[in-house]
């Protein structure tokens, strides 16, 4: 119980900081890995005078010869204690997830570490020869298409989440997806993992005009690359021409069928979509 309330409280006050941190937009500037680092330090920080109350409530304060000591000493002592394995430990978590390592070979293991470290079926095992290509499908031509044609609006370049996706992925937005406190930005050429909040990123682009809609509290898709909404028993699923399929939510399904139906009837399309046809 005493280090299940050490890691446990530890990590919580470090999640709920990183989260803060996010919305505070000098502290963005400074890029994810100063931003995890400060986290760490503010949650040991705020840790360290729980951590001495738990020394207390287990009877280890005379153990440690804390009760002969100040409160402010105490405080310091167990903050420069706890500080370096903290902020190493949170770097470490948010490594595995923020850096996108690819696959070790080509062992039956391979397709799990992949998905672990997020590698994506377009980056080849080190070491390994590359496999040829296949033909392009229907979706793989829309798709490629869409790469060499520009959105019909073009983000501002100054727009905050925009400058932290990589220039490589191009700015023809597919679909948004909050992974924790991280952000998984999908576009015509790839994806990436950003740390930036869901909400304001979903906010930014409204601003700037980019059709497309909140479709679930962890997901926005670009209307203009919607194939179908169809649905599964009680749920409700959103197909889109990179050949991913996201949830629905129930309390957003008829505001997006009727986004995405005006979205379609003002590009001329004759039948707009609904919830058990194909949108295109």
């Amino acid at each position: 119980m005493f280090w299940l309330a050490h890691a446990g409280g530890l990590l919580g006050l470090m999640q709920a900081a990183q989260i803060l941190l996010m919305y505070i937009a000098p502290v963005r500037q400074f890029g994810a890995w100063p931003q995890i680092v400060l986290a760490g330090l503010i949650g040991a920080l705020l840790f360290t005078p729980i951590a001495l109350v738990l020394d207390q409530l287990f009877g280890l304060a005379a153990v440690t010869d804390d009760e002969a000591q100040s409160w402010r000493y105490r405080i310091l002592d167990d903050f420069a204690a706890m500080a370096p394995p903290s902020v190493l430990t949170w770097v470490g978590l948010n490594a595995a997830r923020h850096l996108r390592l690819p696959a070790l070979g080509n062992a039956p293991g391979d397709a799990t570490l992949t998905a672990f470290f997020g590698g994506g079926p377009g980056q080849a095992a080190m070491g390994a020869d590359p496999a040829p290509e296949p033909a392009p499908g229907p979706t793989q031509q829309r798709t490629a298409e869409a790469a060499l044609t520009p959105p019909a609006v073009q983000p501002s370049p100054g727009t905050p989440f925009w400058s932290r996706v990589p220039p490589s992925l191009g700015r023809d937005l597919v679909a948004l997806t909050a992974e924790l406190h991280y952000l998984r930005v999908e576009t015509t050429r790839g994806n990436a993992l950003i740390l930036y909040p869901f909400g304001q990123a979903v906010a930014e682009l409204a601003a700037v005009g980019m059709d497309g809609s909140q479709i679930h509290r962890s997901h926005w898709v670009a209307h203009g690359h919607v194939v179908s909404i169809h649905r599964k028993g009680e749920r409700v699923f959103c197909v889109l021409d990179n050949a991913a399929t996201l949830p629905v939510g129930r309390r957003r399904h008829a505001s997006f069928v009727a986004r995405l139906s005006r979205a379609r009837a003002h590009e001329g399309q004759s039948r707009p979509p609904s919830a058990e046809a194909p949108a295109s």
